[in-house]
């Protein structure tokens, strides 16, 4: 719709790099509000935030780059331009993949309790959700399939959606669900006592819901290559039985 919201010479400001960086303070901010509960210095947190954030890039990208390779096999030098199209050649489970494993490096590194970490991300893993999907939205990519629903929308001719006279809202409906799996973590923390969750069940569930959520979106969303759309469905089956295991391990303590 609109993946430049403005040029200022040769800078450009795109819509989903925007909602990123949006997605990235916000985060900050609700992990270290939780952090200083058990003590963990807000410092400590905007480190932890940068190894997330470098992994979380490097792992889109990289996932990106694997299910697009004849994009670059003779551009090598554009893989590593991951801002084309403002953002839009990165792929979520790369990022939490990669943002996962690069944030589990670090907190292991200083010795913080990682359990109580990954509760304290929870919030904004689910409200990431919200806002990189608005994004998606303004970008014009992860759009849905073709419909004759009401639900559809009509996309400029210039979007890659616009081919088709009308598509799922994919983007709209993922941030959506992001907005309400904030709202559920919220409740969560709030009911901890009463429901008994132990440290790290209310991440392995935001894990879990979001997965299961993913991998029933995906039936609506349009991909050119069918081998996408399998591979977000097996790590989707994969991260939902993580988040399942987690939480069984975590609750028996």
């Amino acid at each position: 719709m609109h993946p430049v919201l403005f040029r200022f010479g040769n800078f450009s400001l795109y819509s989903y790099g925007l909602m990123l960086f949006i997605s990235f303070l916000v985060g900050i901010k609700l992990t270290s509000q939780r952090a200083k509960r058990f003590g963990v210095k807000e410092e400590v947190i905007s480190n932890l935030a940068i190894y997330i954030l470098f992994g979380a890039v490097a792992g889109s990208r990289l996932l990106y780059v694997l299910l697009h390779w004849d994009e670059f096999k003779n551009d090598l030098i554009g893989i590593f331009a991951f801002w084309r199209g403002g953002l839009g050649g990165l792929m979520f489970f790369g990022g939490l993949i990669g943002g996962l494993l690069s944030g589990l490096y670090y907190v292991k590194r200083k010795d913080l309790p990682l359990r109580k970490m990954f509760d304290a991300t929870s919030p904004a893993l689910s409200l990431g959700e919200f806002f990189t999907r608005i994004g998606c939205f303004l970008n014009g990519c992860c759009f849905g399939k073709e419909t004759t629903s009401p639900l559809g929308i009509k996309f400029p001719k210039s979007s890659p959606a616009g081919i088709f006279e009308k598509v799922y809202p994919t983007q709209l409906f993922s941030s959506l669900f992001g907005l309400l799996l904030f709202l559920f973590v919220l409740f969560l923390e709030r009911r901890r006592l009463r429901l008994n969750l132990k440290d790290g069940s209310i991440f392995a569930l935001t894990i879990s819901l979001y997965a299961l959520f993913r991998f029933l979106i995906d039936y609506l969303r349009y991909f050119e290559n069918p081998l996408n759309f399998l591979t977000n469905q097996i790590i989707s089956l994969a991260f939902i039985l993580l988040g399942l295991g987690l939480f069984f391990r975590f609750q028996r303590g």
